[in-house]
């Protein structure tokens, strides 16, 4: 038997080939990031697909088939449309609208299928586009403004697959091969609408990101923020009892950030904060928690220091590093920063609140600096006294 190309087998293969696609990659992605339209999405598509086989293997007519899926299949990315595009509260008026529409587009289906005549055909096809003129103007139009810009694309399928829908009802447009009609109006209503939602999803996904980040990190600097590094101190410190040398506590402080406002002026503050982030930072290594615990406050946990000695380089090599004038957000400028160190050696913090404690009373510090040490930088405190720093062996130079 010698094959012979049909040009409309062809087309319909080529749109069942796209469909397809559109179905399995909604189904990954919905799974992927756990989103329920995407899952509508396929769900639709699927129903239309097992209709249309269905209807073939048991000799349904074809032509109330497809007005039935001609009639419906709008009025159901309208309904998707009325959810993503819905009013943050649904008041009783607008779930009786919907309700009605999803009657009034049953009754026009069962209106088309029942009575072929002229009349029936005009006022099945103009009934539907007015249904679904209507009730997007009252359910979607008052959300419109504040959706995001996804939705240009999900109009643009709805569109299409209702003015598709509209032309071959009415009879304006038609079709030799069975089952073409649907497949033109599925082309033109899912890629669209696809990509609509991956494009909503993936912007839902970023917040959600954003908001978790914000927890953990100080959405300035990009260092880590107060809470982590409390819940870090508490397990630092249990293991600083078991080991010779726990690791040390830094705070850091920007001593010349007044003058610095004054000289460079208050729009500044925000490249002052981030140039130090960045300073203290660059002076610890990967394996140290850096969090900015005030306005001008930041905090290192370094529990890799095998003894005094190293402790109080790292609190010299931070100091250092405030002093430096090469800089891409402020060249030029020094950072004056005051340190205080402390061992981890110190009472177990049982809870959050007991940990956050200590700190504030370490941090009390900066304000009630002693006399003795008003020309350092550094102030170290060992075993909770004040202790001088270790004169460097000849092997740390």
């Amino acid at each position: 038997m010698n094959p012979v190309f049909s040009p409309e087998v062809f087309v319909l293969g080529v749109a069942a080939g796209v469909l397809g696609l559109v179905l399995l990659f909604s189904l990954i992605i919905a799974y992927a990031y756990d989103e329920p339209t995407l899952f509508a999405l396929g769900g639709y598509l699927l129903v239309v697909m097992l209709i249309l086989v269905a209807g073939r293997q048991m000799l349904w007519p074809a032509d109330a088939v497809e007005s039935v899926l001609l009639i419906l299949g709008p009025t159901c990315v309208a309904g998707l449309h009325a959810w993503l595009l819905r009013r943050r509260q649904v008041s009783a008026a607008g779930k009786a609208v919907i309700a009605l529409a999803a009657l009034l587009a049953v009754s026009i289906a069962a209106l088309r299928v029942l009575d072929s005549s002229p009349l029936a055909v005009m006022s099945s096809s103009y009934g539907l586009a007015a249904l679904l003129a209507l009730s997007w103007l009252y359910l979607c139009l008052p959300a419109w403004r504040i959706s995001g810009p996804w939705k240009w694309w999900l109009l643009l399928g709805h569109l299409g697959g209702a003015v598709v829908a509209v032309l071959f009802l009415s009879g304006s447009a038609g079709v030799q091969a069975n089952y073409w009609p649907v497949a033109m109006m599925l082309l033109l209503q899912l890629p669209p609408s696809y990509l609509a939602l991956v494009w909503r999803s993936r912007m839902l996904n970023e917040s959600r990101l954003r908001g978790a980040a914000a927890r953990v990190t100080d959405p300035l600097t990009g260092l880590d923020s107060l809470a982590v590094l409390i819940d870090r101190l508490r397990p630092a410190v249990a293991r600083a009892q078991r080991v010779a040398h726990g690791g040390a506590l830094y705070l850091i402080e920007v001593q010349n950030l007044a003058g610095l406002l004054k000289e460079l002026g208050p729009d500044a503050k925000e490249k002052i904060v981030l140039e130090a982030a960045s300073r203290v930072r660059r002076a610890v290594s990967d394996s140290d928690t850096a969090a900015r615990i005030g306005e001008q406050l930041f905090a290192v946990l370094a529990q890799d220091l095998q003894d005094n000695a190293e402790v109080d380089s790292l609190a010299t090599k931070l100091v250092v590093s405030g002093l430096r004038i090469e800089s891409a957000f402020l060249p030029g400028v020094a950072l004056q920063f005051r340190v205080i160190v402390t061992d981890l050696k110190v009472q177990m913090l049982d809870n959050a609140a007991s940990t956050q404690y200590w700190l504030r009373s370490l941090t009390g510090h900066f304000s009630a600096w002693p006399d003795t040490h008003r020309s350092r930088s550094i102030l170290l405190f060992g075993g909770g006294q004040v202790r001088r720093p270790q004169a460097p062996t000849a092997s740390q130079f």
